[in-house]
This record gives C-alpha cells, structure tokens and sequence, in this order.
C-alpha cells in the first residue's frame, strides 16, 4: 500500500494542478484543455476506431524496426565489444555516425525508400541500432577478466566463453539499452509519422494541431504515454524473466 501511494502521489499531484490551471487559471483552451476535455476527446477516439487503428499501425512499425536494429545492434555489439580487430574497424564509423540525429535523416530514408512503411521502419531500426550497440560493447568489455581466464583454464572455447560467461555478465548492460531503445523507437516514429506520415499516432497529432483540437493532441499524447509504458513494463518483465538472479535486487538506504 505504501509503495502504491509512493508511485501515485505525483501523477495525482499533476493531474490536480492541471485541473486548476485549465479552470480557474483564465488559461485558454487552445493552449490548455481540460482534463474532462481531454477524456472524452480520448472516448471519442476510443469509440471512432481512431486509437486502435492508428495504434496497430504506430506499434507495428516501432517493433518491427526495434527488434531488426536491436538484433543488429546486440549481435555486432558483442563482436565489437569482444575482438579488437572489429573494435577498431568500425569504432570510428559507429561514433560517427550515431552522432547525427536521426529524425534529421527522415527526409533522406523517404527520398531512398519512399513514403510507406519501409522508410519508417528501416529509420527506426537505424535509430534502435546505436542504442543498443554501445551499451552491448561495453557491457561485453566490461565482464571480468578473471572469469574469462577462469574458463579458459579449464579448457573452455571462445563459443562456450562468449555464451557461457560473456553473455550472462554483459546482459544487465544489454537489457538497460534495451529498455531505453524499445520507447526510443516510439518516439522516432511519431516524428516521422508527423513529417510523412497518413497514419498513425504521429499522423493524429499533426491532424490534430491542424484543426487546433488540443483535447485529442492531449488524449493522443496521453495514449502514447501509456503504449510507452506499457513497452517498458514489458522489457523489464523480460529482464527478469531471463535474468532471474538479478530479481528484486535493489539498493536502499
């Protein structure tokens, strides 16, 4: 009960300013709705088929460019992080390049694939693979030393090192870059989807700034919030699902 109340207080706190910054704060509704506002413009979503149509599609094309880029992005992380030969090949090219925005490279990916799913999913996979990849090389490099000697002295292969103790010891690291890519790729698609896009969550939030409706921007917003929250839960359950031993494990003071 405690800890319900703990997570709770601010969001309620938040909700009751905003309630008295839309109705006794003279602000206008085009600037701030209401959250009664908000609410029924997210019913009227609700009821239209608007939310869930244009929810399947935005969720669609985030996991399926997160699970390509992460894929990619934890496989060469691991190669990367593991010989120094491919650290230094593709060190320079990765810093490189994923210090470049990537919603700035969205006009690019349309002009080279066009304006249908495959410009945003391959944007998204592009943007979710240099979130995981570094947290992977470094998770990689960072295992002890003393448990890779370990198994080699006892005959271990580099295969049954890398599944055996690399794998286990980086995945802490692998999964918090996860865990940030998974609502990362979230967030990459709604800007592409407002820059080109005719569905969507993206494309309900730009159609909506159009028509100056700001309860269904809000109820829009208040959508993607919980679609987002939802993908974290979801990478945390899967943490530690594959990571049991790591289960309830927390500092306090």
């Amino acid at each position: 009960m405690k800890q319900l109340v703990h997570k709770t207080a601010l969001p309620v706190l938040l909700l009751v300013l905003w309630y008295a910054a839309s109705r006794f704060g003279r602000i206008s509704p085009l600037i701030l709705p209401d959250p009664e506002s908000t609410i029924r413009g997210l019913i009227a979503l609700v009821q239209n088929g608007d939310l869930a149509l244009n929810g399947y599609v935005s969720l669609k094309r985030s996991m399926g460019g997160f699970l390509l880029g992460s894929f990619l992005g934890v496989s060469s992380g691991i190669l990367i992080g593991w010989s120094h030969l491919w650290e230094d090949l593709l060190d320079l090219l990765i810093n490189f390049v994923r210090a470049i925005p990537k919603t700035a490279l969205a006009p690019l990916f349309i002009v080279w694939f066009g304006l249908g799913d495959t410009s945003k999913i391959l944007l998204i996979a592009f943007s979710s693979y240099f979130f995981t990849v570094i947290p992977t090389i470094e998770g990689v490099k960072n295992v002890d030393a003393l448990y890779v000697k370990t198994a080699r002295s006892m005959g271990a292969g580099e295969w049954q090192i890398l599944r055996g103790v690399v794998m286990p010891a980086a995945m802490p690291a692998i999964f918090a870059g996860l865990r940030l890519t998974v609502t990362t790729a979230l967030i990459v698609l709604v800007m592409v989807e407002i820059i080109a896009g005719n569905d969507g969550l993206g494309y309900l939030l730009q159609e909506a700034r159009g028509n100056l409706d700001m309860a269904t921007m809000f109820a829009t917003l208040f959508a993607l919030g919980v679609l987002g929250y939802c993908l974290d839960a979801g990478m945390q359950y899967l943490g530690r699902v594959l990571m049991p031993w790591r289960k309830g494990k927390t500092l306090s003071a």
